[in-house]
């Protein structure tokens, strides 16, 4: 295998924030791929099947079939619970801290060798079984997305998108979807749980890589949704990868309208399998309906990073059409 750089463009925040639409936008783009939650990749789809976002069985899909046949020398030559065993070791929430000195980064190298390399030689065959110059990997992660960074033949990027912390909260109340492959589940978490993992998740984004000047940029879902031809270009200005490219060129069909195709993407939120015309709009629908109490509560916990995103403290209550 080549050992030139594969560039990956990171989208790490929290959950319900938009990736999944952001990275299928990205991914239509000429010369990018969207893999989706790639760090679920051993677990959910060497090891359980799930299915592709193009509808497949994993194990039966070509372009994933290509790519670890380019990699490992195909699937079966891969242990998955070996991989998804020092994955937990390793890349986990709890190993920010480690991530944050060199002591501890040297520490975590030593412990992750074997894997990073394994993740050096995964991307860099999505890369070349695709014949992409960048892989939008949307698994939201910090600590997954800092270990990538660190593997071999990886020149990481990260977009940290950030989504109002109540509207967020409000999404993981809801009942949960099935999967298009009925065997997995959009998952429930409590206001409590949400407002606490959106704080941990975005200050470790910020902690990680605000220092990174020219590969890290802050987005808020709010924004992108509101202009996402400009949100688009600045992501592709960042990745050097803009020239005539945009701002309605495909695969936007006008200006807050995308017309997408089946992707390849292993693991994300369900609208991962949607295709055809989707229009861009502010799903606004907690502003209305979430408790009283909820909202309170997310607020409270969240308090001091709504001022530092640009979020007003007191949201009034208004019809949702």
């Amino acid at each position: 295998m080549s050992e030139d750089k594969v560039k990956v463009l990171y989208i790490a925040g929290f959950g319900r924030s938009g990736s999944t639409i952001l990275g299928n936008i990205l991914g239509e783009i000429e010369g990018l791929f969207h893999g989706g939650e790639l760090n679920f990749i051993w677990e959910h789809n060497l090891m359980e099947n799930r299915l592709c976002g193009c509808g497949a069985p994993f194990d039966e899909c070509e372009v994933w079939g290509s790519v670890f046949e380019r990699a490992f020398g195909g699937m079966e030559r891969v242990d998955a619970r070996e991989m998804t065993r020092l994955q937990n070791i390793g890349a986990r929430t709890r190993h920010v801290p480690l991530m944050l000195s060199s002591r501890g980064r040297r520490t975590l190298a030593s412990r992750l060798g074997k894997y990073m390399a394994r993740l050096g030689r995964l991307y860099r065959a999505i890369g070349e079984s695709t014949n992409s110059r960048v892989i939008v990997d949307s698994s939201k992660m910090p600590s997954y997305g800092y270990t990538l960074g660190m593997a071999p033949g990886v020149e990481l990027y990260v977009v940290h998108l950030i989504r109002d912390p109540r509207a967020a909260a409000y999404s993981w109340l809801k009942e949960p979807r099935p999967d298009a492959d009925e065997r997995s589940y959009m998952n429930r978490v409590n206001t409590l749980k949400s407002s606490l993992l959106w704080d941990v998740w975005n200050v470790s984004s910020e902690a990680l890589w605000r220092g990174s000047p020219g590969r890290y940029m802050r987005l808020r879902y709010e924004d992108f949704v509101a202009e996402p031809g400009r949100a688009v270009e600045a992501i592709l200005d960042m990745l050097g990868e803009s020239a005539g490219r945009l701002p309605f060129g495909p695969p936007f069909v006008g200006e807050r309208e995308v017309e997408l195709r089946a992707g390849h993407t292993v693991a994300g939120n369900p609208n991962r399998f949607r295709s055809g015309p989707v229009r861009l709009r502010p799903d606004e629908e907690w502003v209305s309906r979430m408790r009283p109490r909820d909202r309170r509560l997310v607020t409270l916990l969240t308090l001091p990073l709504l001022a530092q995103y640009g979020y007003p403290v007191f949201i009034r209550k208004a019809a949702v059409g």
